[in-house]
């Protein structure tokens, strides 16, 4: 027994960081989150189809796969907080412009660029976060830092419904666009500065990674999780209308509301974290939402329901332990490359080929057996992967 025991960091002053970081990342992924809702008032009124409208979706996804895996250089002259402020100020400048914009073509420009300025938040708000933050209490700040894009979930049907009950949306991305603005400022002034200068993806240090076996391992489970997060929830709708005869109003209420459950559940992952460290709680976030995708497939609406509202309180919870995760299988002066390059696997294949292989199998065979056939799928894979990795059970 050792007479010294090493005293923990206290978290408290660590919250003033954690609360501006993520109110940025709210607005980050609020800006993003916000043109699904509005993609039929855009559709009327740039005179286009819906299909082609949604073409608008691969500029902002291909702006922030750029920018997410360019971050590094940015980073390396500008540091992680000149970063931020610059990701959060190209948001803004997106949305003023977007405001403004009566064409496809200045849609997709402005939107390629909002895109770029939300992603070269991500890697930089990783490093800033762990130096922040004392080591034991990473999965409890990634928990708090989580909750950004759950509240964004939530509130962006309503922020939508809003504002085109009123003014209409070039107003909201008028008042967005200059709260973020606004919130670049004070980022400015007030945010922490890091230590640690950004990584450029160049040959050499993609290299000190990617040699490391339980770097992928730790993609591969990014990738599971946000192929449910993405993917499933996007479809969703779909095969409740298809499958389950419900209307489309109701399909997106029951969406939306199996959301807020997870936001209880969040807060509590840092705990869960130090008391059954970090490759049980990986396991038992991934295995928890396979078993609940598999079983949301057949059964009774209310069954259904039931597992579609566990599904979120499980994958949401996974972030917060998979970023700490990833903190320490990489060395600790490439975290902002490892994002980055994490980022963009998840955002590859993840957000873009899974979904359409899920979207395919559905129209073809049924979603019912896609969302079984990929939960056990992903239970496996993911249990196989964990055993595989190598970290400490804590911080």
């Amino acid at each position: 027994m050792n007479p010294f025991p090493e005293k923990i960091s206290p978290f408290a002053p660590s919250l003033p960081a954690l609360t501006l970081l993520t109110t940025v990342f709210f607005a980050n992924f609020l800006a993003q989150t916000l043109f699904g809702p509005l993609l039929l008032p855009i559709s009327d009124h740039l005179g286009r189809s819906l299909a082609a409208s949604a073409n608008l979706f691969i500029f902002l996804s291909g702006g922030y796969s750029l920018a997410v895996l360019c971050a590094g250089f940015v980073s390396a002259r500008l540091g992680h907080k000149g970063t931020i402020v610059a990701s959060v100020a190209g948001i803004g400048l997106g949305l003023l412009g977007l405001a403004g914009c009566d064409s496809f073509f200045g849609f997709s420009v402005w939107i390629l660029l909002m895109g770029a300025g939300a992603g070269l938040y991500m890697p930089s708000s990783v490093v800033t976060i762990t130096e922040v933050t004392p080591t034991a209490h990473w999965g409890q700040a990634f928990a708090v830092h989580e909750l950004a894009p759950n509240l964004a979930f939530i509130a962006s049907p309503l922020v939508a419904e809003a504002f085109m009950g009123s003014a209409g949306y070039p107003m909201l991305f008028r008042l967005l666009g200059a709260l973020c603005l606004l919130l670049a400022a004070v980022y400015a002034l007030r945010g922490p500065r890091t230590v640690r200068p950004g990584m450029p993806p160049v040959l050499r240090n993609v290299k000190v990674i990617a040699v490391r076996p339980a770097f992928w391992i730790t993609v591969l489970l990014f990738v599971l999780a946000v192929s449910v997060e993405v993917g499933v929830y996007n479809l969703v709708p779909a095969f409740l209308v298809q499958e389950k005869g419900l209307d489309r109003e109701t399909a997106n209420i029951i969406l939306g509301c199996s959301r807020i459950a997870s936001l209880a559940f969040l807060p509590a992952t840092g705990w869960i974290i130090r008391r059954i460290g970090y490759r049980r709680t990986l396991a038992l976030c991934l295995v928890g939402t396979g078993a609940a995708t598999a079983l949301s497939g057949y059964g009774p609406l209310w069954w259904t329901v039931a597992m579609l509202t566990l599904q979120p309180v499980f994958v949401v919870c996974f972030f917060p332990v998979g970023f700490a995760v990833l903190s320490l299988v990489c060395p600790k002066a490439t975290n902002d490359l490892s994002v980055s390059l994490t980022v963009m696997c998840t955002s590859v294949i993840g957000a873009g080929f899974m979904p359409a292989l899920l979207a395919w199998g559905g129209e073809t065979f049924s979603f019912a057996l896609c969302f079984v056939l990929f939960g056990l799928s992903m239970c496996a894979a993911s249990a196989l992967a964990v055993t595989r990795l190598r970290i400490p059970d804590q911080a």
